[in-house]
């Protein structure tokens, strides 16, 4: 009697399978959408809080360029004197981007035209207010530049305030 062996190899052919099952396409659809839902309103938190940084940063540098003007100004240092009637107080944001001549002959410059863009509506517009203002009003007499307030009326993240009242 002769026996014989049949050695099986453990593979099935099966025909070559290319691309993706529909099933498998929704399922990854779904789950990009999940995530993409979950990280566009992060991204925006994150950008607007970016800008809320911004904003305080030209805030705190306008507002220190107005103090060292009014310093400069008080203490004599500038060459050219005030004109008439306006006070130790620039009249407008931009003589603060121009050199200022002091009395040994250097020149100053305290801001840059780009600090002078408001990040949270990206122009540079911004609700000055001055020194002789009643203090109840939202209109300013444009006397000088006393302080500054962004013209953005939108809600601040911390959700009880806006832009326009830093």
């Amino acid at each position: 009697m002769s026996t014989t062996t049949l050695v099986f190899s453990g593979r099935m052919h099966r025909p070559n399978r290319h691309g993706f099952t529909v099933a498998e396409l929704i399922t990854v659809t779904a789950i990009v959408g999940i995530l993409a839902s979950i990280a566009l309103p992060l991204a925006r938190f994150g950008l607007r809080r970016q800008k809320e940084a911004e904003l305080l940063q030209h805030l705190k540098k306008i507002t220190w360029a107005i103090d060292q003007y009014h310093d400069l100004r008080t203490s004599g240092v500038i060459k050219e004197p005030p004109s008439l009637g306006q006070g130790p107080y620039p009249k407008t944001l931009e003589e603060l981007t121009k050199p200022i001549e002091l009395i040994d002959g250097k020149k100053l410059r305290l801001l840059t035209v780009r600090d002078l863009i408001d990040p949270m509506t990206g122009r540079s517009e911004w609700r000055t207010v001055s020194n002789t203002d009643d203090p109840d009003s939202s209109s300013s007499n444009d006397d000088n530049v006393w302080d500054v307030h962004s013209k953005s009326t939108a809600p601040a993240l911390d959700g009880k305030t806006h832009y326009n009242e830093w």
